[in-house]
């Protein structure tokens, strides 16, 4: 379901059966993706996952663009900015689903390929062409598991299906050269990008996170520097950007109501930090990407 706000459509979550499910496996066509993409930059209300197959195309996410091709792994994380700028025979699948679906603890294991892959934007992985069948058994079964009957057990199976599929995924960016760090720092760097999450538009302080994890700063810092190359500061900084600028494509909202909305008082002081990150004024930006 697309709703027009703006000049930018918000791709809500919604399975056209009407079941309650919060997961939906789509197997997509060149010819048949009207409820997987858009011509337009549009942001999604939920988390997708797709698995390319076939076909190659250009794929902008968050303002950073993605060559896609066969035999590889696309996120698209929830609230993300996106657009496919051009595709040629794309096929494959796509699972897309909202928060609501793990249970808690079951977001908890997630600590592996979803949150490497939004934590450290490496939005695409590739799967070794022995994998892809493999890989794609695991969609089929989604996709086998929700066509079935609504009963108490279909949404733990598709919980525990999707884990497994996760878990899989992850095995494939073992060989990649700061998956081990991430790993050993798992939980003070999970933790904190989880907290500023959800506090970053009110919290701009680093003491009130290190505070929040009893770890000192030069340690958050070493752990930071070490998987993202940013000091925990500018990881925190970068975070507010990125929804700025998500904002200023979406939202009619002036500079001012969003700076207040990122919790700065002054306009001003807020868009002197948005230029020094970008090299570009608010108002620039969002004239840049109207276009």
């Amino acid at each position: 379901m697309q709703i027009e706000r703006a000049t930018m459509k918000l791709v809500e979550f919604k399975r056209p059966d009407g079941k309650g499910l919060n997961i939906e496996i789509i197997k997509y066509q060149t010819d048949d993706r009207s409820r997987t993409t858009s011509s337009d930059r549009h942001r999604h209300e939920f988390h997708s996952i797709f698995f390319i197959q076939s076909g190659e195309s250009i794929q902008e996410i968050d303002f950073q663009e993605f060559a896609i091709a066969a035999n590889q792994v696309m996120i698209i994380p929830k609230g993300s900015v996106h657009w496919e700028k051009e595709q040629r025979g794309l096929s494959g699948y796509v699972i897309l689903f909202n928060e609501d679906f793990f249970s808690e603890i079951q977001s908890q294991l997630l600590n592996g390929f979803l949150q490497y892959a939004i934590a450290l934007r490496k939005l695409l992985i590739p799967v070794d062409s022995s994998m892809a069948g493999n890989i794609e058994a695991y969609f089929k079964l989604l996709d086998q598991e929700q066509e079935g009957p609504e009963n108490q057990n279909q949404t733990f199976i598709l919980q525990n299906l999707m884990l497994a599929l996760l878990n899989k995924l992850e095995g494939l960016i073992q060989h990649l050269p700061d998956i081990q760090s991430f790993i050993s720092s798992r939980s003070p760097f999970q933790r904190f990008t989880a907290l500023v999450e959800k506090h970053y538009t009110q919290h701009k302080s680093i003491e009130f996170y290190t505070n929040s994890l009893q770890i000192t700063p030069r340690k958050l810092n070493e752990i930071l520097k070490q998987l993202t190359g940013h000091t925990a500061t500018n990881f925190l900084i970068e975070r507010i950007i990125m929804e700025a600028k998500r904002e200023l494509c979406f939202s009619e909202k002036s500079v001012k109501e969003i700076a207040h909305q990122l919790g700065y008082e002054s306009q001003y002081y807020f868009s002197r930090l948005f230029k020094k990150r970008t090299q570009l004024s608010p108002e620039k930006f969002r004239a840049l990407f109207a276009e």
